[in-house]
């Protein structure tokens, strides 16, 4: 993929931005809660304050400390959100890890949604799937469902893994006739495909690992000319969607460098109720 002169201008800037920006400060329990609000036109006024608690690349295995994991589960459970989103990357390499998954990933209150990874993937798809079903979750593999809160309809969409080649947003959002929607996606650059649904929606999403090992322009530089990956962390807007890029909670290797694991606490705001 050919990099343009006003994308590499691109890149910089934000890689120079991002230089501005403190780095998150580290929790006793090991990751950083990022609490956030966004405001979604087309969502119904009766949702207005909405509480999602987004959780992602939590990465089953023998670099993410279980202790971190559970800590983290409880601190999603103390937020008492409205919904839960698991964008993807449970398990991490080996056959194993998805029946410890199943074993430690329950409890989770309220509606819970999840997509599949590209790790999810590579070890077993539809075992992933299964363990998170069996824990009364509901996995979207390219399809959206409706789920009543506060009384009110709300879409939610979840887009499958866009690196393994199994993303399908046109199926995904096939029959969607509600004015705004929530999705979840594991690879960012699924919103690139969601701004031509035409209406407004919220996609959250991970992968990245918010780069891992953070190194002020490089990182920013090496994912976009290698990866092709421009969306590293944080939010971004992209026409009708907004997009919220999760750190990731765990690893696939042995450490992280100013990026710490996160667990992320949204408020949703209707834009007409602000």
């Amino acid at each position: 993929m050919a990099t343009t002169r006003r994308q590499f201008l691109r890149d910089i800037g934000l890689a120079t931005a991002a230089l501005a920006l403190p780095a998150p400060a580290l929790a006793d329990d090991g990751f950083v809660t990022e609490r956030l609000e966004l405001a979604l036109p087309g969502l119904h006024p009766g949702h207005d304050g909405i509480r999602i608690a987004q959780l992602s690349d939590i990465h089953v295995g023998a670099h993410t400390p279980e202790p971190l994991i559970l800590a983290a589960l409880e601190a999603a459970r103390r937020f008492e959100p409205d919904l839960v989103f698991l964008t993807g990357d449970f398990v991490t390499r080996h056959d194993h890890e998805v029946g410890r998954a199943r074993e430690i990933l329950g409890g989770l209150p309220g509606p819970t949604f999840a997509v599949l990874g590209n790790h999810d993937h590579w070890v077993d798809g539809p075992a992933t799937a299964a363990a998170l079903r069996a824990n009364g979750y509901e996995v979207l593999e390219n399809a959206w469902t409706r789920v009543t809160v506060r009384g009110e309809p709300l879409a939610i969409v979840g887009v499958d893994d866009l690196l393994t080649r199994n993303a399908d947003v046109p199926r995904a959002v096939k029959g969607l006739d509600e004015p705004a929607a929530l999705v979840l996606a594991h690879g960012p650059r699924t919103a690139d495909q969601l701004r031509h649904v035409g209406r407004p929606m919220a996609c959250f999403s991970g992968h990245t690992h918010g780069g891992q090992i953070a190194v002020p322009i490089f990182t920013t530089l090496a994912f976009r000319l290698v990866k092709h990956e421009p969306y590293l962390r944080g939010r971004f807007g992209l026409g009708d969607v907004q997009l919220y890029v999760n750190r990731g909670l765990g690893l696939t290797s042995s450490f992280r460098l100013d990026s710490p694991p996160e667990v992320t606490l949204v408020t949703l705001r209707a834009a007409s109720a602000r």
